[in-house]
């Protein structure tokens, strides 16, 4: 299969059907945040297309899929594709037009409600990339819900930034901070800006994440660090990061997929406090 030609097309796609999903003039800065991802979207789909071995008529879900590249791709591949993310998202007439056009269905919510609008063990598999580390909540009970709507045996694919990465190393010894520019908590707030949720409230490491999969349900199915050369870096300046990123544990990236083993009956105290 070939994946890489799978989500050019789709991320292609975008040229002909711009979406500005805020409203503010900002389709090409779109493309080129999709273009700039290509490859961790090809990881997404190849790692969930291998994991079930070619039956592609499982049903998943992706949480906070954005411009959707990822589970349009699986939907063209014949998995029955569901999407949910955020309603400022989920309102944009655009986006809902190129959800529709690919008989995705998409709806809104807040996942700050930890309440996904599923049955139980509705899904067969759960992706949320680049989505848990923007939450400025505790994950916990999003992460039982995740598990309730996931059918027994099921999976929750899960990627994002790695807090241990080399990168990150290099600033601590610095004296730098590994978070995000304090003008980001301004265009958060700005209504010109498209970084509605672009702040990373809280990166983990791969130990982190395989322990709040496994405290939570979840048999660890596979966990790895990556780098997928997103910079389109070539000759001598990719020869040194591939050498750099021959440790694994200084990758950009982490992914981990957490197996439904058990439903976890934790007690949680949930108040307004906490949350």
């Amino acid at each position: 299969m070939n994946y890489d030609k799978l989500l050019r097309e789709t991320i292609d796609e975008h040229k002909v059907a711009p979406v500005d999903i805020l409203g503010i003039g900002d389709a090409a800065g779109e493309y080129s945040y999709l273009d700039a991802h290509i490859l961790s979207y090809v990881r997404t789909v190849r790692d969930i297309d291998q994991l079930f071995a070619g039956q592609r008529n499982k049903r998943i879900l992706e949480i906070g899929p954005f411009l959707g590249p990822a589970i349009i791709a699986l939907k063209k591949l014949g998995y029955d594709a569901h999407a949910i993310d955020l309603p400022e998202y989920q309102q944009s007439a655009p986006l809902q037009a190129l959800f529709a056009r690919h008989g995705v269905p998409f709806r809104g919510e807040n996942l700050r409600t930890a309440k996904l609008p599923y049955a139980d063990g509705e899904f067969d598999a759960v992706i949320a990339c680049e989505v848990i580390e923007h939450l400025n909540f505790n994950p916990l009970p999003l992460v039982r819900e995740i598990n309730r709507i996931t059918r027994q045996g099921g999976y929750f694919y899960i990627s994002m930034p790695n807090q241990a990465s080399l990168g990150h190393r290099i600033k601590l010894l610095r004296g730098r901070s590994v978070h995000m520019p304090i003008d980001y908590f301004f265009a958060q707030l700005d209504p010109n800006d498209n970084m509605l949720v672009a702040i990373h409230w809280r990166e983990y490491t791969l130990a982190e994440t395989t322990e709040l999969l496994s405290k939570m349900g979840f048999a660890i199915e596979r966990a790895y660090h990556c780098f997928d050369n997103n910079g389109k870096a070539t000759g001598p300046k990719l020869w040194l990061r591939q050498a750099i990123y021959s440790v694994p544990s200084w990758r950009p990236n982490i992914v981990a997929i957490g197996k439904v083993t058990q439903r976890p009956h934790h007690n949680f105290h949930i108040t307004a406090a906490n949350t």
